[in-house]
């Protein structure tokens, strides 16, 4: 009876099942919904280029000016701060030294000006008046004696040599009293006017030092050129910072600073298409990921050197091997989820092409 009824039927039923899994595997799969379809252009001719967010004031690659290892940083990735903010600053000890040094020299030169300009002290004056006076009573003493020796009737009641000497005490006696007479004169007349020059000049070159010394002090920290944002850190402190006038092609910038407001879009258009773009063009950004965040962007200027396309979207129909011209817009980041450095999509609305 089983062999009869049953063995046809589960015969059947294994065709029918075969049959019905022939049928579910013939059927497509349903299509999920795309969360974020890809970005349609809004205008009707349009050229297509990617572009990359950067600072208004472009990417500025912050330096030092004075070699040495980084002694503090002051700020943070991402920080708002306003023009002459410091950033960084770089060991300061010979600096310091350096200035204190040049300090204490043009103290000196200084000290050594006012005591030329304000001579003669009037405690000097006493002194040289008193052996002006000394020098006179001495010279009358002296020319007394000569006279004395000269009004001898007899001469043979005094010697030839001891006149001689009388006579020339007395030229002695009139030289000194001549010369500690010039000698007050002259302390009273002040320094000469070439030795305060000279002096005047000690104490601006003293200066100068003085200065270059300070100014050197203050170029060891780092401030900010301009309102706007510490984009990237790429030193700690301990490290050893070159200076800006060394060899650095090996070397990473310190700090990526810019300003943010408002920001700029740099857009990459194949030289295939730069006849159809035009100044002043509207253009539209779409990030990528999601084509439902857009915003619209305001023209900015034409860079008129086409240059070797370098912002790559990792697409595997991309082209390296072009050029490309590049075109500045603006927009205000507001509250967007955008960030400086990322890529986005751009539609610019162009002139039609050949034949439409």
């Amino acid at each position: 009876m089983f062999k009869k009824y049953g063995i046809p039927i589960l015969a059947s039923l294994g065709v029918l099942l075969a049959l019905i899994m022939v049928i579910i595997g013939l059927q497509k799969p349903p299509v999920p919904p795309i969360d974020h379809p890809p970005a349609k252009s809004p205008f009707l001719h349009y050229v297509a280029g990617s572009g990359i967010i950067e600072a208004s004031s472009l990417n500025i690659n912050v330096s030092t000016a004075i070699a040495g290892p980084i002694e503090a940083i002051f700020v943070q990735p991402g920080d708002i701060v306003e023009k002459g903010t410091p950033l960084f600053r770089v060991d300061t000890r010979e600096l310091v030294a350096n200035e204190k040094e040049a300090a204490a020299a043009q103290t000196v030169t200084v000290a050594n000006f006012n005591r030329l300009i304000n001579q003669p002290r009037a405690e000097e004056i006493p002194p040289l008046e008193a052996q002006v006076k000394q020098a006179q009573l001495r010279l009358s003493d002296e020319f007394a004696q000569y006279t004395l020796f000269q009004n001898v009737s007899d001469k043979r009641a005094i010697s030839f040599n001891d006149f001689n000497q009388q006579k020339y005490a007395a030229g002695i006696a009139k030289a000194e009293f001549a010369q500690s007479k010039a000698d007050l004169e002259l302390l009273k007349a002040g320094a000469w006017i070439e030795d305060i020059k000279i002096s005047n000049q000690e104490v601006e070159e003293a200066t100068a030092k003085l200065n270059v010394s300070s100014t050197q002090l203050e170029r060891a920290t780092t401030k900010a050129p301009l309102d706007g944002m510490v984009m990237q850190i790429n030193v700690n402190v301990g490290d050893f910072a070159r200076g800006s006038r060394e060899d650095t092609i090996f070397q990473d910038s310190l700090m990526v600073f810019g300003s943010i407001d408002p920001m700029h879009v740099r857009i990459d258009i194949d030289e295939d298409d730069a006849w159809r773009v035009f100044p002043g063009a509207p253009a539209v950004a779409f990030v990528r990921g999601n084509s439902e965040i857009c915003f619209s962007l305001e023209f900015v200027r034409i860079e008129p050197y086409v240059v070797p396309k370098r912002t790559l979207t990792g697409e595997n129909l991309e082209r390296v091997d072009t050029r490309v011209l590049q075109l500045i817009y603006r927009f205000q980041r507001k509250d967007l989820p955008i960030y400086l450095g990322q890529l986005l999509d751009i539609f610019i609305e162009a002139k039609p092409s050949q034949g439409l």
